[in-house]
């Protein structure tokens, strides 16, 4: 560990700036900073207001000037500004995210029993689905990135880290903007936020914001349908309405999504004479399949949050809601010559063939008391969670044209009950105490082909954490810590047999270690320094079973690692900012099938630079900015197959625009190199498919704002 820590430091030093990405210039993000150095960002991370450079976890916060000037539309553009974070699509259609941090996230995100490590919260309330996670963002405040297991306050699903994304609130002055945009495969965008106080004393306001995006096919070729694919339609909106009393301040958040899109498509690979994986069409960006895939996503719901000050604390009370249909069809095997299978003709065969019907709805209520005692010298966070959710699905699947039909019903009701104590021991050091106990319950109806399948399950756990925070000075923030992540056990969507479906596979836990700084050196660098280990028993691991079917078996490993984050402002106008992650895992457990392999979605190192530079120019200020990514190769699945294997990518972003008055004017570019890769694949006989990254983006968009 230590030389993976010297080696962290070594890469900090070489690039000379990673950044704390809360490094941002936007005073709706609470900055306050002098010409040229950096302000205080306030976040929510640990259910109360705090300084970004005080919260003693590794979180990363990314503003509404960076989402707007980095083109940070979609989940899958925030991993390149964070370390150690992986969001990609899932394989079952084209809406789902797949998430990873430290190595710990979730391969199967297209089923309603499906859970990942990774929580994904919007205004602090839990998504349980990830189907439709890679909608385009409404109106974004902040986005926090908690990284490590958050198992006290977060709990959930946490025990890899969660994503928190906080949209903005009605404004007690009229404001808003309008937005049009055109890109790459001719994207239509136009989007608008308006927020307008109800009340002369400002206490009662409302806003609305929206979206329509729609872009042609050409992402791929179809060349056996003689179509561009890809197309997509997306329109979604957000109505809420905020009170801000002294005492009790409440908001209202309603929003619904709508994505039809003609879904995702795979590509099938063959092996070359010189032994080397390649698509069977010649090219990732051209795909064979002779059936249409698609993908329809509907969501709606809403949020309430109360809340009431009271001598030294607040009382919060968040309720959610959501519901959501989800449908998609797609050829896994991209399209396979007869010959292959010894049968004639040339028109490519489809030879696994799925399709997904699926409603879900979930219900969360929580409550939880936060402030100080004895004078500050204790600060808590009290509270209690609870969860329901119900999950209907019928997926077809012709594999080798043989037909079978698989039937889900899923119900989960969780409880939970928290606290956190921060003892001030002095105004240097503070001890943290605080634990979590979690109950649930599940239940499985189903069948396979008429095989019934069918479990309840009870799973309680108890996650304590410990720390130790240092303030040598203001700026300056050294902590320590040990906590618990707990992820309970559930049931296998990929299963082949009704056996395999039903007998539930076991809770895992991750026993974190993890120590860190925080400092600005000056008002012009922002530094944030991490290092973890992660011991992961009973980790739920895929296992492809080679006939289009997975099983789920528990392993143990450890995982350690080292991040960094620094941001650099050396003259006015201009910052420079990175980060970077070093990485080394391992299985611990002896036996099984997955003994001596490396854990999927852990490159050995990645890290991001970039730079963003404005002046003025005329009655206006030119800005411009790019960053480069480098990651390292790593494997997409635990069997740690060729198929699965991704390649090493360096991916160049860049934007340049113009702000004049209530005027701005933007060009962005994604992956400028065009750089042509894959983000998983798995295979058994003639069925190799892969899943294309986007190739080269651009887009251009003007914004007014009054």
């Amino acid at each position: 560990m230590m030389k993976a820590f010297s080696k962290g430091l070594l890469l900090a030093t070489a690039i000379g700036s990673f950044p704390a990405m809360a490094a941002a210039q936007d005073a709706a993000a609470n900055a306050s900073s002098d010409a040229n150095g950096f302000g205080d960002i306030v976040v929510t991370s640990q259910r109360t207001e705090q300084r970004l450079q005080d919260v003693p976890i590794s979180v990363t916060a990314i503003t509404a000037d960076e989402i707007q000037t980095r083109q940070v539309n979609t989940p899958t553009d925030v991993a390149r500004l964070v370390p150690n974070l992986k969001l990609d699509g899932v394989t079952g259609g084209s809406a789902g995210l797949k998430a990873y941090i430290r190595g710990g996230g979730g391969t199967d995100g297209g089923y309603v029993m499906s859970e990942a490590e990774v929580a994904l919260y919007i205004n602090d309330v839990y998504n349980a689905r990830m189907q439709g996670a890679l909608m385009d963002f409404a109106e974004i405040e902040r986005i926090e990135v908690l990284r490590g297991p958050q198992g006290v306050l977060y709990g959930r699903n946490a025990s890899a880290g969660a994503i928190n994304i906080i949209t903005k609130q009605p404004s007690d002055e009229f404001t808003g903007n309008v937005q049009v945009g055109y890109g790459t495969w001719n994207e239509r965008r136009v989007k608008g936020y308006i927020s307008v106080p109800l009340s002369e004393d400002g206490k009662w306001a409302a806003s609305f914001n929206g979206i329509v995006r729609a872009r042609d096919g050409g992402r791929q070729y179809n060349a056996t349908l003689d179509k561009k694919v890809g197309k997509e339609d997306f329109k979604g909106g957000q109505f809420d309405l905020a009170y801000k009393g002294d005492v009790v301040k409440a908001r209202l958040n309603l929003f619904y999504l709508d994505l039809n899109s003609d879904g995702q498509w795979s590509v099938n690979t063959t092996t070359n004479d010189e032994g080397k994986i390649v698509p069977l069409s010649g090219s990732y960006r051209t795909v064979l399949s002779p059936v249409a895939s698609d993908t329809r996503v509907k969501q709606k719901g809403g949020s309430l949050h109360l809340s009431a000050d009271y001598p030294g604390g607040t009382l919060t009370s968040i309720t959610g809601y959501s519901e959501m249909d989800d449908f998609w069809i797609q050829d896994f095997s991209g399209g396979v010559y007869p010959s292959m299978i010894g049968s004639t003709g040339t028109t490519p065969l489809a030879l696994f063939v799925r399709s997904s019907d699926s409603q879900q709805w979930q219900f969360s209520q929580e409550v939880n008391a936060a402030g100080s005692l004895a004078d500050g010298l204790v600060d808590y966070v009290v509270g209690f969670y609870y969860f329901h959710e119900n999950g209907d699905q019928i997926v077809d699947t012709t594999t080798f044209f043989v037909p079978s039909r698989t039937n889900f019903h899923a119900k989960t009701d969780a409880w939970a009950g928290y606290g956190q104590l921060t003892f001030n021991v002095t105004d240097q050091l503070a001890l943290i105490a605080g634990g979590r106990y979690t109950l649930e319950d599940k239940a499985l109806n189903a069948d396979i082909g008429g095989d019934l399948a069918v479990s309840r399950d009870h799973y309680k756990k108890f996650t304590p954490k410990l720390g130790v925070n240092f303030k040598p000075s203001n700026d300056v923030l050294l902590y320590g810590s040990y906590s618990v992540g707990f992820k309970s056990g559930g049931y296998n969507g990929l299963a082949s047999t009704a056996a395999q479906l039903a007998a539930a596979f076991k809770p895992q836990s991750t026993d974190a270690f993890e120590a860190g700084i925080k400092a600005d050196l000056g008002s012009t660098v922002r530094v944030a320094l991490s290092g973890f280990v992660n011991k992961i028993k009973n980790r739920q691991e895929s296992i492809n079973l080679g006939d289009g079917g997975f099983l789920i078996e528990n392993y143990n490993m450890t995982i350690k690692g080292l991040e960094a984050e620094i941001a650099w402002k050396p003259v006015y106008g201009l910052q420079i900012w990175g980060n970077g992650a070093l990485n080394k895992g391992k299985y611990r457990t002896s036996g099984g099938s997955l003994a001596g392999n490396a854990p999927p979605f852990l490159p050995d190192y990645q890290a991001t630079v970039g730079f963003d530079y404005n002046f003025d120019l005329g009655s206006g200020k030119v800005k411009f900015g790019a960053d480069a990514n480098f990651r390292d190769k790593f494997f997409s699945t635990a069997d740690n197959a060729a198929i699965g294997a991704v390649t090493s990518t360096q991916i160049v972003n860049a934007y340049v625009g113009y702000d004049v008055g209530p005027w701005q004017f933007q060009v962005a570019g994604k992956n400028l190199l065009n750089q042509i890769n894959w983000q998983t694949g798995f295979g058994f006989s003639v069925v190799n498919p892969r899943f294309m990254t986007d190739p080269r983006t651009v887009l251009a968009t003007a914004r007014y704002s009054f």
